[in-house]
């Protein structure tokens, strides 16, 4: 019976069960914060303080989340220290790739880790992320056109984290994500998914094939119909063992079958490629936790 399922499954084009995750958070001991009076655009801020950080987070228990959530592969950001990364994937073959994070205050030298990161991991680096719009900065300012450049080079989607500033505003207007992926259509835009993203603003998903929303799993069925489940990928956010991980995921697994294929892992894989499918789904004939 299994078999002609699969089967059935191949035939009619609807693929496996999959959930992939494109957005593991990895946070670092030490990161420089923005300066909430600093308007978008200026000059970048320079003094670290500690920032917030997950409770007893390790990269470790990621796996074992994926087990009992029953997630195929999972993006994580990484920074400077990749040692548990390599070694987990290594482990865990097909559940771990890498978004290189690249650190806007210092454009040059963001560039330069990031470059380090793809030349040291080739084959588990699938995109960039950056948290430019949080410390204030319009990712169209000519200083991000080398990174923009690179990326399209190595074929590299750029994930930006739009959420509210120091302030409690809009990081950055969707527009700015719109006029980013008009200006450079060879490039894959992911943007997550906040309150700005409403109203005339999603049209920019339909207007331009390379500009794409991240959603967490709650925000899902207000957006279906005005995006449509191919412009939505799913990304956890996961920052530590956390029960709200678990929910996010099976709001995921809640949706119709067509919806569930695409923000569970269609357009993932269209965005980061078929290496996201390097593992075969395992999950498929396991009932779901509860």
């Amino acid at each position: 019976m299994e078999r002609r399922v699969t089967w059935l499954q191949g035939v009619l084009g609807l693929g496996p069960e999959r959930i992939l995750d494109t957005l593991v958070f990895r946070p670092p001991h030490w990161r420089k914060a923005p300066d909430p009076a600093r308007p978008m655009g200026g000059a970048p801020a320079t003094a670290g303080q500690p920032a917030e950080e997950a409770k007893d987070a390790r990269l470790a228990d990621v796996i074992a989340d994926m087990e009992r959530a029953r997630v195929d592969a999972s993006l994580v950001v990484l920074h400077e220290e990749t040692d548990d990364f390599s070694r987990l994937a290594a482990q865990h073959p097909g559940r771990l790739f890498g978004l290189a994070h690249y650190d806007s205050l210092s454009p040059r030298r963001g560039l330069e880790r990031v470059r380090g990161l793809c030349n040291d991991h080739p084959d588990l680096i699938l995109g960039v992320t950056s948290a430019m719009p949080r410390f204030g900065q319009d990712p169209r300012l000519r200083e991000y056109v080398p990174l923009y450049e690179f990326c399209i080079e190595r074929d590299l989607p750029v994930q930006f984290d739009a959420a509210q500033d120091a302030t409690g505003e809009p990081a950055a207007p969707p527009v700015a994500f719109g006029v980013l992926a008009k200006t450079y259509p060879r490039l894959k835009v992911v943007c997550r998914h906040t309150g700005s993203w409403c109203g005339e603003a999603l049209a920019f998903l339909h207007r331009f094939p390379n500009l794409f929303l991240q959603v967490d799993g709650f925000s899902l069925h207000s957006l279906l119909r005005a995006a449509g489940s191919r412009k939505l990928v799913f990304g956890s956010d996961w920052r530590g063992r956390e029960a709200s991980y678990f929910e996010r995921v099976e709001a995921v697994r809640r949706l119709p079958w067509r919806h569930r294929q695409n923000v569970g892992w269609r357009t993932a894989v269209r965005v980061y490629g078929p290496r996201l499918l390097s593992r075969p789904a395992p999950f498929d004939s396991q009932p779901s936790p509860r």
